[in-house]
């Protein structure tokens, strides 16, 4: 029978937490972890990522092939040539995904364990909670303003509510469909195309 990596992600410093748990190949790479969150999570794919086994301070696994100047000045591989099995099977279970360098969103990646399953497929969406932040929002800071904004109706920084409230477009931190996003996610079985900026 197959077997798949049963991954939960978390978005770090968020309570409570947004998180998403999915399954992967055996034979994934690290470029397919990255779609995977981005697709289960909701974000646009349109910034620089990186995987590494500590967070800011930790050795790099694997990032985006775009990246010319890496974050931490060395070399990165990317993340398409490298197979989530080269770091997992050896007994690691977590490691940190960092996207969009500006905004900083760290998420923790922790493997559940691996699983069997009759039916063979590229990609399943499991479970989930919360909405993903917007793109560009400003990071956790930004974060907790616009959630307070949705929640209250009133900017903490004392702008206009009415601007923010339509650049959100119907945002809501706590709403998360698993069926819509399960269908989308499990139907594009990991495939997509990055157009990365910093």
């Amino acid at each position: 029978m197959p077997t798949y990596f049963d991954f939960v992600v978390a978005i770090q410093e968020i309570k409570p937490r947004i998180w998403r748990r999915f399954l992967l190949p055996k034979t994934a790479t690290f470029h397919d972890l990255h779609m995977a969150i981005q697709d289960s999570f909701g974000w646009e794919n349109c910034h620089l990522f990186e995987f590494s086994d500590g967070g800011f301070e930790g050795d790099q696994i694997a990032g985006s092939p775009q990246t010319e100047l890496p974050l931490f000045g060395e070399e990165v591989p990317p993340a398409t040539t490298v197979r989530l099995s080269s770091y997992f099977a050896e007994g690691r279970r977590i490691c940190t995904y960092l996207y969009d360098f500006g905004d900083s969103w760290c998420h923790e990646v922790c493997l559940r364990g691996m699983v069997e399953d009759k039916e063979a497929f590229k990609r399943r969406l499991l479970d989930g909670a919360r909405a993903c932040p917007q793109e560009d929002s400003g990071g956790i800071g930004g974060y907790r303003r616009f959630s307070k904004i949705v929640n209250t109706g009133k900017d903490p920084y004392g702008e206009d509510v009415e601007e923010a409230l339509e650049w959100l477009d119907g945002w809501d931190p706590e709403t998360f469909d698993l069926a819509k996003a399960k269908a989308k996610f499990d139907k594009k079985g990991g495939k997509g195309s990055s157009k990365a900026r910093r």
